[in-house]
């Protein structure tokens, strides 16, 4: 019977901390028990990207919330007479809802980059 010499680290570290004779089925089981344990690191990997995934879609989910929270502050604003109304921001908002157009928030007035500040400062309050 043919016997193997095989090393087996242990702890995850980068050295060999034990180095030992095996036979072919102890061999066989410690191969299985190897594939086992990279199966189960790659299933956890995967795991992992889901669920950073998930998190990054309700981070950007509740960014989105938050400018249209701000945007209803501004109109309302607006609406009682308390600040100007810019019609290339409302331009903006309006592509942005109906024709799918990206939000350029550098070109927004002022008063609703203000606004916006505060809506996310006490989000994250919370």
């Amino acid at each position: 019977m043919d016997k193997k010499l095989i090393a087996i680290s242990t702890n995850g570290s980068n050295g060999v901390s034990l180095v030992k004779s095996v036979n072919e089925q102890e061999y066989k089981k410690l191969i299985n028990d190897q594939e086992k344990h990279l199966a189960k690191g790659e299933k956890l990997a995967l795991e992992h990207k889901e669920l950073h995934e998930s998190v990054e879609k309700r981070l950007n989910h509740y960014a989105s919330l938050q400018c249209v929270l701000a945007k209803t502050i501004y109109d309302n604003f607006v609406d009682r007479g308390l600040i100007e109304n810019d019609e290339s921001f409302q331009q903006m908002w309006y592509d942005f809802y109906f024709n799918d157009k990206e939000l350029s928030f550098e070109s927004a007035p002022s008063e609703y980059q203000m606004i916006l500040a505060k809506v996310v400062a006490l989000w994250k309050r919370h």
